[in-house]
């Protein structure tokens, strides 16, 4: 790239580095930008911003923290449709194959029974609840009236105290969170997006989203953080274009 090229460079830092990376670091070595062989499908969900120029096969688009989201509600919303699931369900089925479109359809469309029961995407309930004015939870054994218990899409009741609880420690423990099954050990029901927003605090929410969005990058092979040291913590992404 010619030392006189105009670029002009997105960035965002408002969101908090949560995998432990240097902060203070903020050098960006844009000269050794790498290529990512695997082409780009053709998705006109994403707004470009800048194209650095070099050689033809090292052209990249620079995309800020806001267009790396919206490219990834998207991508959430189109495989919803497409299945006639929920959103919630679109997002596990797209983190287990790597937030690729074309396998979640593939690996759907070949047998759905299958990768419902591998990922725990119930259609409906494993065990019934009681029809008793109170439940038991099944962390604390406490009894609770029905409609202060809550489960997953298999059916284990827990009291809404311990199921935050429960959901709250893996979000703070780190992105395993993004894979949170059933409490009950002999149960593979996931525990996706639509529960998390329903029982946690907006600071667990947000670093959920947080976690969200670095899986969709550093999962996705079309979209590579800048290589630059410590240039992650601005969220400068890398996108081949085609």
């Amino acid at each position: 790239m010619d030392s006189g090229d105009e670029i002009n460079i997105y960035i965002d830092n408002e969101v908090n580095d949560y995998y432990g990376e240097d902060a203070n670091n903020t050098d960006c070595n844009y000269d050794s930008l790498i290529t990512e062989e695997d082409s780009m499908d053709s998705d006109d969900s994403y707004t470009e911003k800048t194209r650095l120029e070099g050689p033809k096969d090292q052209n990249y688009t620079v995309l800020k923290q806001s267009d790396i989201r919206e490219r990834q509600e998207n991508t959430i919303a189109e495989v919803a449709t497409i299945l006639s699931v929920s959103e919630a369900a679109a997002t596990v089925l797209l983190r287990h194959y790597n937030w690729s479109v074309s396998k979640v359809h593939e690996a759907w469309f070949a047998d759905e029974d299958r990768v419902r029961k591998n990922l725990g995407l119930f259609d409906k309930p494993i065990i019934e609840i009681p029809c008793d004015s109170e439940i038991m939870c099944g962390i604390c054994f406490d009894l609770f009236p029905r409609d202060e218990i809550v489960s997953a899409a298999c059916g284990h009741p827990y009291c809404i105290e311990c199921f935050r609880y429960y959901i709250s420690t893996s979000i703070n423990d780190g992105p395993g969170c993004l894979i949170l099954r059933c409490p009950d050990m002999t149960c593979c029901a996931a525990i996706d997006g639509d529960m998390v927003n329903k029982l946690v605090l907006d600071e667990e929410k947000n670093k959920y989203s947080t976690y969200l969005y670095r899986s969709y990058v550093e999962e996705n092979k079309k979209i590579k953080w800048c290589p630059g040291p410590g240039c992650n913590r601005w969220h400068l992404t890398l996108l081949q274009s085609t």
